[in-house]
Parts: structure tokens; sequence; C-alpha cells
């Protein structure tokens, strides 16, 4: 997960675990979260946003929790890209 922290009230942990809060009342067994730290992107859409903050977190859950997980996001403005893999 990718997290745009520009402006934000928040700090970097804080945003990830809110997220981890939020994918444990979706339903998800939380097991790990970690912070990745900020990175350049290879390929920026905007001038003004060069790099984000980087998250991974390691759960288990349903197969539908990525559908729902990602309709969140969606709405969620500090929350850049959203990558799910199944494992």
């Amino acid at each position: 997960m990718i997290f745009d922290a520009r402006g934000q009230q928040e700090s970097p942990d804080e945003m990830r675990d809110r997220v981890g809060n939020l994918m444990g009342s979706l339903g998800a067994e939380l097991a790990a979260s970690e912070s990745l730290g900020t990175k350049p992107f290879a390929r920026c859409r905007s001038k003004q946003f060069r790099e984000g903050v980087y998250a991974r977190y390691l759960l288990a859950a349903e197969p539908s929790f990525g559908e729902g997980l990602l309709s969140r996001m969606r709405l969620d403005r500090t929350v850049n890209r959203t990558l799910i893999e199944r494992l």
C-alpha cells in the first residue's frame, strides 16, 4: 500500500495502523504490518507528488476480502495505491 502523506496531520505510522484496524474490522486477521519508508516513484504522475510512504501487511482473510478492501481504500484520500497478492 502506498500512502500520500502530503499535508496530513497523521504520521505515516498512524496511517498504517488506521488501515490495519480497518482490515481487522472487515474480517481479516492481521499477522503483521511493516513500514517500508518513503520511496520515490519510478514514474511520476504529478510533479508535486514524486514519492510515497510504503507499507506492507500480512493477513489472513476470506477470498472476497480484497473487493471490500479496494472499495473502502478508494474512499480514503491518504491511500494512493493498493496491491493485493494472494498466496
